[in-house]
């Protein structure tokens, strides 16, 4: 992590690739309107779901304890965003987290996935939960830098033998 000029937080993660596929039965039961076809993300165990607009991530209820059968698989959603360059939010009951508020591993497969849609590497993104947080992203070969804002709650120290 490094902390650029203006004061937000960037990440370096790796750009993970992604392949198409049917969308499992298990996300179509408990995602309405979602699509037949979405991509799986074999290094990081995520299905990604691109959905028709904004509004339909925003208003999407996926039946939780559905999602929870798939282990430890998650299910990204996202679509173009309406004052952004996309939007997403990050399911993984079966992982212990029914929805993740702001995701940073989740845009190593956005990014480059909008990359290629919108023909840029630079994208704005927000992520949707009840919490959110915009993220400022870049597509640099096989790494994406991710950037956002945190609030600061605790400081401490380790010592080690």
């Amino acid at each position: 992590v490094k902390q650029t000029d203006d004061g937000w937080l960037e990440l370096d993660f790796p750009n993970l690739a992604f392949e198409e596929c049917s969308t499992p039965d298990l996300i179509l039961d408990a995602l309405e309107g979602c699509p037949n076809t979405s991509f799986f993300v074999p290094k990081d165990t995520n299905y990604l779901i691109v959905l028709g607009d904004e509004a339909a991530v925003k208003t999407a209820q996926p039946d939780i304890r559905k999602l929870k059968e798939l282990g430890n698989l998650g299910v990204i959603i996202t679509a173009p965003g309406n004052d952004c360059d996309f939007v997403s939010r990050y399911f993984a009951p079966g992982g212990g987290i029914d929805e993740d508020p702001v995701t940073g591993s989740i845009h190593s497969i956005l990014v480059p996935y909008w990359a290629e849609k919108l023909g840029k590497d630079h994208l704005l993104a927000h992520q949707v939960s009840d919490r959110g947080g915009v993220l400022r992203c870049e597509l640099k070969g096989d790494r994406v830098a991710i950037a956002g804002q945190a609030a600061f709650y605790m400081e401490g120290s380790v010592q080690l033998p």
